[in-house]
């Protein structure tokens, strides 16, 4: 009796390993693999804003209204079309561009408040975003490769800066002073604008570095 339970156990063993199959584990792609910038399609972080600069101008020159569809966009000329789809839950929104921003690194769009409600973006305050151009004024292949500056001075007073930029007027012929806000102050930053690639902004960098400045090399 003993030997026969103990061949009965050796037999369901054996069965039971037989049967067993290992599926290894399956780690899903992420949409954070693709990162990047290509044509008129652009992937990264999006934020947004509105309570503090409701009102105030945008670099538009209109006034900036919180519950209209807009966003704020380093590259894309004013008054493009796009539009914006949150990665994580799908929902999309048709803005305007009429600003500049955002300005925080690793960001790529800023969105009104009414836009970022059509998305879910106010809860978490920034998401992973698709953005798509639909339309701009004049028509460009390729908006986001976006353009060069080198930024050599940032100021409150608008005086400073323009001091700034007649002396630096002297030795360069493409100085401007661009003017933005950021939670209802406003700065004016003296630039060289600009280059189409960080190559050929390098050689003024050079020239400024020799000259005691210390700008940085940007991308508009």
């Amino acid at each position: 009796m003993r030997i026969k339970f103990l061949l009965f156990l050796t037999l369901t063993f054996a069965l039971s390993c037989g049967a067993y199959k290992y599926f290894p584990k399956r780690t899903p792609k992420s949409y954070e693999e693709k990162d990047d910038v290509s044509g008129n399609v652009q992937v990264g972080l999006a934020s947004w804003y509105g309570i503090e600069e409701h009102n105030n101008r945008a670099a538009s020159g209109e006034r900036f209204d919180k519950n209209q569809l807009t966003a704020a966009h380093k590259a894309l000329p004013m008054d493009s079309i796009v539009r914006v789809t949150n990665l994580e839950n799908g929902r999309d929104v048709i803005v305007r561009i009429n600003d500049r921003g955002p300005f925080v690194k690793g960001r790529i769009i800023d969105l009104s408040y009414a836009a970022a409600k059509e998305v879910g973006l106010l809860g978490p305050g920034t998401v992973k975003v698709k953005v798509e151009v639909i339309s701009t004024p004049n028509r460009d292949d390729n908006y986001f490769k976006g353009r060069y500056i080198i930024q050599v001075g940032s100021f409150k007073n608008k005086n400073n800066a323009y001091n700034l930029k007649n002396k630096l007027s002297a030795k360069f012929d493409n100085v401007d002073v661009y003017e933005y806000s950021l939670n209802s102050d406003k700065y004016y930053r003296v630039r060289l604008s600009s280059y189409n690639s960080r190559n050929d902004a390098q050689d003024e960098y050079k020239k400024l570095r020799k000259l005691g400045y210390k700008p940085t090399i940007k991308l508009e």
